[in-house]
């Protein structure tokens, strides 16, 4: 079983650690095969710049927009990108600022025991991201725990002797 954190540092953004690493990271990592190819590819059309770079080329999102008390990280997306199927949620959003401008999207299923990242995907892109990315199977106590520290309100931050929760609940 995986570990998550989820971590609102100064800039206010939520960050996404799996096992202690960026989830940006591990998705450039997987995309890097892809967009090198793609780059390769599509050298002519930006000549004589090089091509983008495109693996990872993502945001992660505002904590006041996905942060606790949304239920955005639980499966019930709080915005809906450009080619997203029913199921999916926006883990990452464009560097632009629009979010689902460049969204990468992923399914979220929860059982009363865990939470369950699989399915991962460009919204523009037909990038095959579940050969090297996913699926990742987090304890759902862990992972609700960690997704309360996001709450921008402290009073809804749970105190170190409070009993965790079951979201929704």
């Amino acid at each position: 079983m995986h570990e998550i954190e989820f971590r609102v540092p100064g800039h206010g953004l939520v960050e996404v650690l799996i096992d202690g690493v960026l989830l940006l990271d591990l998705v450039r990592e997987a995309e890097l095969p892809y967009a090198r190819y793609e780059q390769l590819e599509r050298a002519e059309e930006f000549a004589p710049e090089a091509a983008p770079l495109l693996a990872g080329d993502y945001s992660e999102f505002l904590g006041r927009w996905t942060g606790w008390p949304t239920r955005h990280y639980l499966g019930e997306p709080v915005e809906v990108a450009y080619n997203q199927d029913d199921g999916e949620t926006m883990l990452l959003g464009c560097t632009c600022g629009i979010a689902e401008c460049w969204a990468l999207l992923a399914r979220i299923e929860l059982t009363d025991t865990e939470v369950r990242w699989s399915g991962f995907r460009n919204n523009h892109r037909d990038w095959d991201l579940s050969a090297t990315l996913g699926p990742f199977v987090f304890s759902r106590h862990q992972y609700e725990t960690a997704l309360t520290l996001t709450a921008a309100d402290p009073a809804q931050k749970p105190s170190e002797t409070d009993p965790p929760t079951q979201a929704g609940q």
